[in-house]
């Protein structure tokens, strides 16, 4: 029985430097812990380039082309990363033990996290880590401002790394990170340029996230932060333990109802029937399998949710799991409630 390898999809629009970023991992032989890193690679052509960047990993590329990786190429995922654990589960020259798959520059990540929780036996092989978005200093506040993809790329990331910040026309890096701040405020923003900076050390930190990065505290938890036209992102904080069969029930149904509407959803919440926090993450209508972790000492007992939604306001999702929990604890919550249309 083998573990399941670790799959980090990385994201960002056109130019932003995610290749750049790969090759720049590779020359040192890889940067899994033996020294092998698959990928899967995309672009929006005939022509997969990016092979030709990478060829000294030749024996670990697959490269998908002709399409983007979130519409009709999305079968090919599947079949990609179905061959490349084949490759890591052989051994020898061709292990790998970490996997990275870089969507093409119009991609929305979310299709493809779909794809793979869906199917039976990559819920098997492959954990999602998370996701990477690039950001590039020249031209990212402009493709947040009018590119629909661009926005959903960093409102879905668990990790931003911001590039080309050492060019003389480069935005100031104070302004973006507080775009992303606000689009996305418990997201882990590295650059590029910075000393020691590497793809290893971004993966690692996303290795390490087993509790929420400080964005919030009870004197900011309140605030929501414009993303664009109509999606915006806030946090939600609880105190106390919650009932969790109860709350997958409500976040279930909400998903169901409204997941075209909820681009992002991430949590630590404290369970009652054990005592102890886990983690929850979803994208869309998909939800990842919650991750268990161990109380520290003297940690508060305080749940937080992070939302980034499309024409679904902070008001309505508060108000709907206030009632939903409210009626839990009266007694009348039944498992096949469903949440308001709104």
């Amino acid at each position: 029985m083998h573990d399941p390898i670790p799959l980090t999809i990385l994201t960002g629009f056109l130019g932003s430097g995610k290749t750049t970023l790969l090759r720049r991992a590779m020359p040192a032989g890889g940067i899994g812990s033996r020294g092998r890193l698959g990928i899967i690679v995309n672009e929006f052509g005939e022509v997969g380039l990016d092979q030709d960047l990478l060829v000294h990993a030749a024996d670990e590329v697959e490269v998908l082309a002709g399409g983007c990786l979130c519409c009709a190429r999305r079968g090919d995922i599947a079949k990609s990363l179905h061959e490349l654990i084949r490759k890591a589960r052989r051994g020898g020259a061709a292990w790998i033990d970490e996997a990275v798959l870089e969507t093409s520059g119009l991609a929305d990540p979310a299709p493809i996290i779909a794809t793979i929780l869906q199917d039976p036996w990559l819920r098997n092989n492959v954990r999602l880590k998370g996701v990477i978005a690039v950001l590039d200093a020249l031209a990212g506040p402009d493709n947040l401002a009018t590119h629909e993809e661009a926005r959903r790329q960093i409102a879905i990331a668990d990790a931003v790394v911001i590039t080309k910040t050492d060019l003389r026309q480069a935005a100031d890096v104070s302004e973006l990170r507080g775009l992303i701040g606000a689009s996305v405020p418990d997201a882990r923003i590295f650059e590029s340029q910075d000393p020691g900076f590497g793809l290893a050390g971004v993966l690692a930190a996303l290795d390490a996230e087993t509790s929420m990065p400080a964005f919030a505290s009870p004197a900011n938890a309140s605030e929501s932060a414009g993303h664009g036209k109509d999606a915006e992102s806030f946090v939600l904080a609880l105190d106390g333990l919650l009932d969790w069969p109860v709350f997958t029930v409500w976040l279930s149904a909400m998903l169901h109802a409204h997941g075209d509407r909820i681009l992002r959803v991430k949590g630590r919440l404290w369970a009652r029937s054990t005592g102890k926090p886990l983690i929850v993450h979803g994208v869309q209508h998909m939800m990842h399998p919650p991750v268990h972790l161990d109380a520290r000492d003297g940690e508060p007992r305080k749940s937080w949710l992070v939302f980034i939604t499309r024409g679904l306001a902070r008001t309505e999702i508060e108000a709907s799991l206030t009632r939903f929990l409210a009626r839990a604890e009266a007694g009348h919550a039944r498992p096949q409630a469903t949440v308001p249309a709104f």
